[in-house]
């Protein structure tokens, strides 16, 4: 097995003493002990992990991985999760990091919903679950928008990939029955499982083929970038895919068990906008615009059906008011706190009934500057800017404390190539003497900027830091669907901007995204790691290739995100990793 090496790390050793970062990147910081005494939270981040093997990461040499037992398989693999027996008979048996003492009152219920029986264990608990989610996407067509909002209600629940992957990193078949790799790594053959379609269709060999045909040709980096080493995706038996690539390509397994490998119906990838279909354990029944959106049980589910019959996926714009919608017992979960509801965080997590969850999120918050404009050509402007930001205050100060500060585009953390690297640590006078070096000690710019979320009080962070270094910010505000258009759409129009996603570094190779920064080393450094059989030469050269990407600063990352999650505290099974920003509705239930 490959180790992780560290001889490249560097910390931020010449940032000032006591602000900031200080001394050091200090990622896996405990909770509680720094802000003196926080309430006990469920934290379920995941920890650092070794390099897998070989056997592990799909690459031993004609290795065949099979997932044969329809039902078994998943069943065993969410048992610790805290999943109920199915249609809720029966009592589930709950590790011991998920059995908390004590339940509150669910204290009323949204009309029409069907609430809990109040926690209590007396009387009849719903089988129907109520979300509470800040975002609402401009659509569902994954394939063509980033939109975090979509992979979080669609990967998992509705459409489901070939592959799963767990929380150490390795893969499990899923809708792949089985699959194997060649000796050279050229040739993946999935055996495709017997599974059914929300329509009523039986999953085909010929939808596989044409999901992935379609996922190489989405516009999104993120959802393509894995199928780059790939040569032809052919149906080689009535229930078998084959593909073949040019050269070995790590990247290529990773994509199937994410957004890349998602499968939906031959043909339908143009609904998707408005109801996506796929093989998941809930159908896609309603979307009200501005409202919510009805999940409903697929009873043909492939195997174990999840506890809950029903789902209702409400919009809050407002934090607040979820939180007071979950306080009030009209929702039950409040998923993905990103904006206000980050400030009571404490305070929800010390009210009887209800608990604060984090989990190891897919998220990454970070600085874009627009590499065609002519005030970021001097590169020590973007060393100035990149110096001007302290991460940690940005972290405490928009997200509640929850994250974890990084000066290298790694995600999520607990990955082999992650480094201390951090080529421009918080140092304003060295910031301030770049801007005169480079003959602009009265830089201005134009920060724009999603305003919802976390995003606004990011900002106005980032704007107060900038300032301090002489530089003038000019806030510039987007409702999301404009964002999206405006900044992710063919021509990005912007000058700086801030944003977060689950994406990997990889997503700013050449053309360079939005950014629009194209750097050669980059994509060879990644190519290379791509191709790498060996796990250590891999991690090696990812780690390589992220701390070039550090040193160019036209991203400037900020933060590992942490997932954050208020909800009644009688729901269990809250999965402790997530793998593309899914919140995975699968091992939910009552405990």
């Amino acid at each position: 097995m490959g180790t992780r090496t560290r001889d490249r790390a560097r910390g931020p050793d010449a940032a000032r003493p006591g602000r900031g970062l200080g001394h050091r990147l200090d990622r896996h910081r405990g909770r509680g002990d720094a802000r003196g005494g926080r309430p006990a939270v469920r934290d379920l981040r995941a920890r650092p992990s070794e390099p897998a093997d070989r056997a592990t990461l799909g690459l031993d040499e004609g290795r065949t991985f099979v997932n044969s037992t329809r039902k078994s398989a998943l069943r065993d693999r969410l048992a610790w999760r805290g999943r109920r027996a199915r249609h809720g008979a029966g009592a589930v048996a709950l590790t011991t990091a998920l059995v908390l003492a004590g339940c509150g009152d669910d204290g009323g219920q949204l009309a029409g919903s069907g609430g809990g029986d109040g926690g209590g264990g007396s009387g009849e608990q719903s089988t129907s679950l109520r979300v509470a989610f800040p975002q609402e996407p401009p659509d569902w067509n994954y394939l063509q928008n980033a939109a975090t909002a979509i992979k979080a209600l669609v990967v998992h629940n509705v459409v489901e990939p070939l592959l799963e992957k767990t929380e150490d990193g390795s893969f499990e078949p899923l809708l792949a029955e089985s699959y194997e790799v060649s000796p050279d790594g050229l040739q993946y053959t999935f055996t495709i499982r017997e599974a059914t379609f929300h329509d009523g269709s039986e999953l085909t060999a010929d939808d596989v083929v044409y999901s992935l045909t379609t996922s190489q040709a989405s516009p999104q980096g993120e959802i393509s970038g894995p199928f780059a080493a790939v040569s032809a995706i052919d149906k080689t038996a009535e229930n078998v895919v084959t593909v073949s690539l040019d050269r070995p390509s790590q990247n290529f397994l990773q994509g199937m068990s994410g957004i890349a490998g998602l499968i939906i119906p031959e043909g339908s990838a143009e609904g998707l906008a408005q109801q996506p279909l796929g093989t998941g354990p809930y159908s896609f029944e309603e979307w009200r615009n501005g409202v919510s959106v009805s999940l409903a049980r697929f009873d043909d589910y492939w195997t174990d059906l999840p506890f809950f019959e029903d789902v209702t996926w409400q919009f809050f714009a407002d934090e607040t008011a979820s939180l007071n919608a979950l306080l009030a017992g009209d929702v039950d979960l409040v998923s993905n706190l990103i904006g206000e509801g980050l400030e009571r965080f404490d305070s929800i997590n010390e009210t009887d009934g209800f608990t604060g969850v984090t989990t190891a999120g897919s998220e990454f918050i970070y600085l874009v500057l627009h590499a065609t404009d002519p005030a970021f050509q001097d590169e020590r402007v973007r060393q100035a800017i990149a110096h001007a930001v302290d991460r940690q205050p940005i972290i405490d100060g928009a997200s509640g404390g929850l994250g974890q500060p990084s000066c290298v585009f790694v995600n999520p953390p607990n990955v082999a190539w992650n480094s201390d690297y951090c080529p421009y640590p918080y140092d304003p006078d060295r910031a301030e003497s770049l801007l005169a070096e480079a003959g602009v000690p009265d830089l201005a710019i134009d920060f724009t900027y999603i305003t919802s979320g976390f995003f606004p009080a990011t900002m106005e962070v980032v704007r107060s830091q900038l300032t301090e270094v002489g530089i003038s910010v000019e806030p510039v505000g987007l409702d999301l669907t404009t964002y999206l258009e405006q900044i992710l759409g063919e021509s990005p129009d912007y000058q700086m901007t801030v944003l977060s996603g689950p994406q990997q570094a990889d997503s700013w190779q050449c053309p360079g995204w939005f950014a629009g920064d194209c750097s050669e080393e980059f994509g060879q450094l990644l190519a290379a790691a791509d191709q790498a059989i060996d796990t250590a030469e891999w991690a090696d050269l990812r780690r390589q290739a992220v701390e070039h990407f550090a040193d160019r600063a036209f991203v400037i990352p900020i933060a590992n995100q942490d997932e954050v999650s208020a909800m009644r505290d009688d729901l269990v099974g809250m999965k402790p990793y997530r793998s593309a920003s899914e919140l995975d509705l699968r091992p939910l239930a009552w405990g």
